[in-house]
């Protein structure tokens, strides 16, 4: 279970305010602001802002790459609406593709980043979003102020959120992520396979697959070379898994459908909740098969197994 940490909201309120003061500078100077420096800071903040929140909401809700990216891009169109609504019509419509197109980037690659990196990555984006509104505030709406004579060297201003940067570390992690133990992804690869290979008559057999939130099982199965399998994916997790074959070659499809989805034609099956799928092949040739969920981090995160084919 991920949970939020004092960071967290920390963030959060940081982000509101820095948004809220940012509207009230435009609000203040909307008047006196070039057309072509309202698009830029409209743009700016929109695309920093949603990578910001797609990034944290594709970390949260990892494995969900469809709910956290509409999550963030309505969330982000809504919050740039909030900071960027005085500057004018075309600002707003920057302003709202950049969102849209920063809160789709963000959500995937929070949810294709590793677990290790996913707080420092937004650690990373929250100094860049501190970064780009400080920078619009002080060169925009306070450029004759003497303060940012202070702010042209630019190794000063890097200096300065490096500092944030590392104090902001300091508290913690900003959301709690779950790690895969190390120990146990050892155990299950060496779980055997006997209880899941039910022999039928003709030298066949049935291979039952189980998938769950983040790891199958068995994860690694054995098999002899020539002998005919029903390989059947059950998914008893929450959301959707798959399973695909990184090499097709030695595998002769019995029974069942198989598409084109990475490299060549690798047999490939998908269950969503609750449901299953099955296909029958048969392994020609000797040597081990690796399988994987082909959806965003999910191998990543430990969702691969092998089928060992002897002799």
């Amino acid at each position: 279970m991920k949970l939020v940490t004092i960071s967290f909201y920390i963030m959060i309120i940081v982000v509101i305010l820095l948004g809220a003061y940012t509207s009230f500078l435009g609000i203040k100077n909307k008047d006196t602001i070039e057309k072509m420096a309202s698009m830029t800071v409209g743009m700016s903040i929109g695309m920093i802002a949603s990578l910001l929140i797609g990034v944290l909401l594709g970390v949260i809700l990892k494995g969900n790459l469809f709910i956290s990216t509409i999550l963030s891009m309505g969330i982000s169109v809504v919050l740039i609406y909030m900071i960027a609504g005085t500057f004018g019509i075309l600002a707003i419509l920057e302003s709202f593709l950049s969102a849209i197109m920063g809160g789709m980037m963000g959500a995937m690659l929070g949810d294709m980043v590793d677990t290790q990196y996913a707080d420092p990555l937004i650690k990373i984006m929250f100094t860049l979003y501190v970064f780009v509104i400080s920078v619009i505030i002080c060169y925009v709406f306070h450029h004759k102020s003497r303060i940012t004579r202070y702010l042209r060297n630019p190794l000063m201003y890097a200096g300065i959120m490096a500092s944030f940067f590392i104090l902001f570390h300091q508290l913690g992690p900003v959301v709690k992520v779950p790690t895969i133990n190390s120990n146990n992804i050892h155990q299950l690869h060496q779980t055997e396979s006997s209880n899941n290979l039910e022999l039928r008559k003709n030298n066949s057999a049935s291979m039952l697959i189980s998938s769950e939130e983040y790891n199958y099982t068995p994860r690694n199965l054995s098999i002899k070379k020539g002998q005919t399998v029903t390989i059947k994916l059950e998914n008893k997790g929450k959301i959707e898994h798959d399973l695909e074959f990184k090499r097709s070659q030695g595998i002769k499809i019995q029974n069942g459908t198989t598409h084109q989805h990475e490299g060549n034609n690798a047999l490939h099956l998908h269950a969503i909740p609750g449901k299953a799928s099955e296909i029958t092949v048969t392994f020609t040739q000797e040597g081990i098969y690796n399988f994987y969920c082909t959806l965003p981090s999910h191998e990543q995160l430990g969702m691969n197994g092998t089928i060992t084919v002897g002799s």
